[in-house]
């Protein structure tokens, strides 16, 4: 068993230098208000209080840390085992065809990572549209990628191994991904605290908004993975990281929107 202790003060501080334009724009995001509907909890485990990203693969949770990637056992909580990510400051992981990809922060790095002896073992394949990566997801041969306080999403076909389209979203600084084999699920940085919604990937609108019951705890949600049934969910300052049910579909509308 691995013991992990909770990120530093001194790195949470640190990382991304971001607090003071998460309290502006979260304000901000308050301007977009929206209904929100109540995600429906299957369970809670134990969370570290720290998230740059969150996978499921081979019926285990695979969490990101700036220093460490983590195998977790999602029964309850328990750190199975701790992996030396590609860069100095790792972000978002995905699983895709027995390899696994990592985005660095610290650089423009998508990095394609295998496991040997117990180690993962990292190459660069590619620099990313972004200086920052954020969030990592693979749909249909291609990874999806989010980054620097971007609303865009970044396709990278594997066959062809370079950037292929850009989408711009109606949404502000999209985190984490996670896709349910229909919609692209994620979360923003700074607006809709507590909250994930989906993206459309032809017209990049978002559709529906649905916040975990317990929000305050969970201010930036940034961690988000899909086991097959169900979603996965935790974040910056989050004690838990939540199994919850796959929300129905509902299309945004403007608060002044007036049904015909």
């Amino acid at each position: 068993m691995v013991f992990v202790s909770n990120v530093t003060n001194s790195v949470r501080q640190g990382c991304r230098k971001r607090a003071i334009v998460f309290l502006c724009l979260f304000q901000a995001g308050t301007l977009f208000g929206t209904n929100s509907q109540k995600l429906e909890i299957i369970k809670k485990i134990p969370h570290s209080g720290y998230s740059e990203g969150l996978d499921f693969h081979a019926g285990f949770l695979w969490h990101a840390l700036p220093k460490a990637i983590l195998k977790i056992d999602p029964r309850d909580g328990t750190v199975l085992e701790q992996f030396t990510p590609a860069s100095e400051y790792s972000e978002s992981i995905k699983w895709f065809r027995g390899e696994l990809y990592n985005l660095s922060f610290s650089n423009d790095g998508l990095y394609r990572g295998r496991l040997n002896n117990k180690q993962l073992q990292f190459k660069k394949i590619a620099s990313l549209p972004e200086p920052h990566g954020w969030g990592i997801e693979s749909i249909e041969g291609q990874l999806v990628v989010t980054g620097n306080f971007s609303n865009k999403l970044h396709f990278f076909d594997l066959k062809k191994e370079k950037w292929v389209r850009s989408l711009e979203t109606d949404a502000n600084e999209l985190e984490d991904l996670a896709w349910d084999g229909k919609r692209l699920w994620t979360s923003s940085f700074s607006t809709h605290r507590g909250s994930i919604f989906s993206i459309d990937l032809k017209t990049g609108k978002m559709s529906g908004m649905w916040e975990l019951p317990e929000k305050d705890q969970c201010p930036v949600i940034d961690g988000i993975a899909f086991d097959g049934k169900s979603l996965w969910i935790t974040g910056k300052e989050c004690p838990s990281i939540y199994q919850v049910k796959i929300p129905a579909t509902r299309v945004l509308s403007s608060p002044s929107e007036k049904k015909k």
